[in-house]
């Protein structure tokens, strides 16, 4: 019987995994201080702890993988294969269909969260910009503000990253490349209304991407689905121009 407390842990192993990858990318493409040569060790060593305690997991409840596992390389944990179900074109000729059942169920709940996380990183990137051209003026302050919504915007292609690595899981455990609800997320889609500011002419002819309706409420009229797209959007996410 697959354990519960197993599958819970797929998920936090997987994001570790891929924020260290992450870093060494960083660090790899320049030069590194003490600092972060320092900080690249600490997480290496514990991506690695953690990894042999997943593998302590798999050997406990995954005996039929036994064959497939192999160590971890402290050195370089971050490219160590986590041996998912989703790895696996045939989970059932690899005895893992049980496990392939409970990834499914947590790769489905991480790409709807994602799709609301891009969602949402739309609107502060939207709720930011129009900010922007309303009260940001002079050179340096708009610079400053033109950098920090290219990090807006770096922030919408990250969540997306996030729904791609979800679904391409869910297309390894079997979900159809025709569903209609977890479709292909392209970087020119990662766009969306301002629903805050009024309507512009043109703009009820535009159709937003499909992941805007994803989860909403069906025979909504077109006032109620912009009631339901709108979100409040906290202070905080907006530019705050600074005196020269």
């Amino acid at each position: 019987m697959i354990s519960v407390y197993m599958i819970n842990h797929l998920s936090s192993y997987s994001v570790n995994k891929k924020l260290c990858r992450v870093k060494v990318a960083v660090l790899s493409s320049s030069v590194q201080t003490a600092a972060q040569t320092d900080l690249l060790l600490k997480m290496r060593i514990k991506l690695h702890q953690d990894l042999i305690d997943w593998r302590k997991l798999q050997y406990e409840y995954c005996p039929f993988l036994n064959d497939c596992i192999d160590a971890v390389d402290p050195n370089t944990p971050e490219l160590t294969n986590l041996f998912l179900p989703s790895s696996f074109q045939g989970s059932s000729d690899h005895g893992v269909t049980e496990l392939a059942k409970l990834e499914y169920e947590l790769r489905l709940g991480q790409a709807y969260d994602a799709l609301d996380e891009v969602r949402t990183k739309i609107k502060i990137f939207n709720a930011n910009l129009a900010f922007k051209k309303d009260n940001v003026f002079g050179q340096r302050p708009n610079t400053r503000a033109q950098q920090y919504l290219k990090t807006l915007s770096a922030d919408k292609v990250n969540a997306a990253d996030k729904y791609r690595q979800a679904r391409q899981a869910l297309l390894n455990l079997g979900l159809s490349k025709d569903d209609q609800s977890l479709r292909p997320l392209h970087d020119h889609e990662l766009w969306g209304k301002n629903a805050s500011r009024l309507a512009r002419l043109g703009d009820t002819k535009k159709e937003e991407p499909w992941f805007w309706t994803v989860g909403m409420p069906s025979k909504l009229s077109e006032a109620e689905q912009t009631e339901w797209s709108v979100e409040c959007e906290d202070k905080s996410f907006l530019i705050r121009p600074k005196t020269c």
